[in-house]
């Protein structure tokens, strides 16, 4: 029996080390023969999000913390030390979904001649909450200012842009919003004159002024996804000036009578307007930015009379819109 074994040794464990190369090869080419192999911590993938939504339905809940799931899978001897956990699509489909409250979705997976059969998953189904699916037109822009501006300027209306937004989302989300609110803060500005604009975040409020959450709600404009507004500020340059009353007062009192003193009020206004215009000004004289006057002639009293102010192009703004001239009329 020793004889037989050793007797040709070199040819005899070389053909065992082919038989057992050539058994190999066949085994891994026999696709029904298959090994088990184990994945751990492979994430569940969420399709057809956008279908859900054509559908007119949204997931509100039970998607933002997918477990991750271990799976069994028999795989066929040629691809074992190849296959990895994306082979086999772990999903759930939300195009299955036909109706709002809590569904149950099974995760599904992949099966094919090259990888395999997935044949046991740690979770198989997950439990989401849907809504309907909306969308509200023209909500309006607010600004909500706060601050002031830099000093020597003043600033005219903000204006907002888009001026309107559409929201979609969850009915149970999107038909509390009736407003969209930009919190603008004018200290943030930058101290000169000319006209700034700025993507302002914003947040989605209700009728009582409280912030609806706005993370499964989707805001356009003419189609387009918005995450700011943009306001639009113009400063002017400004300055105190003093109220100059010459020129404003007509006519000669009655005889024996005389003017004895002008007096405005206020004395004294802010104008903001462009530059050199404001900057070259000095005093206010009302004659050139009203066509009133107070004529006394033959007075024998105290005159009071409102005078309105025209603002000319290069001024944008005065403190005030009329001035209270008093004429006082004594005898001499």
């Amino acid at each position: 029996m020793g004889k037989a074994l050793i007797h040709n040794w070199q040819w005899k464990l070389l053909s065992l080390f082919l038989a057992v190369c050539l058994w190999s090869g066949l085994i891994t080419q026999d696709e029904s023969l298959t090994r088990e192999k184990i994945f751990n911590d492979v994430s569940i993938n969420v399709t057809n999000a956008d279908t859900l939504r054509r559908n007119g339905f949204i997931i509100v809940s039970g998607l933002d913390d997918l477990p991750a799931v271990r799976i069994r899978v028999d795989v066929p001897q040629k691809n074992y030390n190849t296959v990895t956990a994306s082979n086999y699509n772990l999903r759930i489909d939300l195009s299955r979904i036909r109706e709002t409250g809590e569904q149950t979705l099974q995760v599904l997976s992949s099966s094919s001649s090259n990888y395999g059969t997935v044949t046991d998953i740690s979770v198989e189904s997950v439990a989401v909450q849907v809504d309907e699916y909306i969308t509200r037109s023209r909500i309006p822009v607010r600004l909500n200012i706060t601050g002031a501006l830099p000093d020597g300027l003043y600033g005219g209306e903000p204006q907002v842009d888009p001026a309107y937004v559409v929201v979609s989302g969850p009915r149970s989300l999107v038909e509390n919003v009736v407003r969209c609110v930009v919190d603008y803060d004018l200290s943030t500005l930058t101290a000169q004159a000319g006209t700034e604009r700025t993507a302002v975040p914003f947040r989605l409020v209700d009728n009582d002024g409280r912030d609806v959450d706005s993370s499964l709600i989707d805001v356009t404009s003419q189609s387009v996804s918005l995450d700011s507004i943009i306001v639009s500020q113009t400063l002017y340059t400004a300055k105190t000036l003093v109220i100059n009353t010459s020129d404003l007062v007509v006519g000669t009192p009655a005889e024996g009578y005389s003017i004895r003193r002008i007096s405005a009020e206020p004395s004294s206004l802010v104008a903001a307007g462009k530059d050199p215009y404001i900057s070259a000004l000095g005093d206010l004289h009302l004659a050139e930015f009203t066509d009133q006057q107070i004529d006394v002639s033959n007075m024998r009293a105290t005159v009071t009379r409102n005078i309105s102010l025209t603002k000319p192009s290069d001024i944008a703004h005065f403190s005030t819109d009329s001035v209270l001239i008093t004429v006082e009329i004594a005898p001499d």
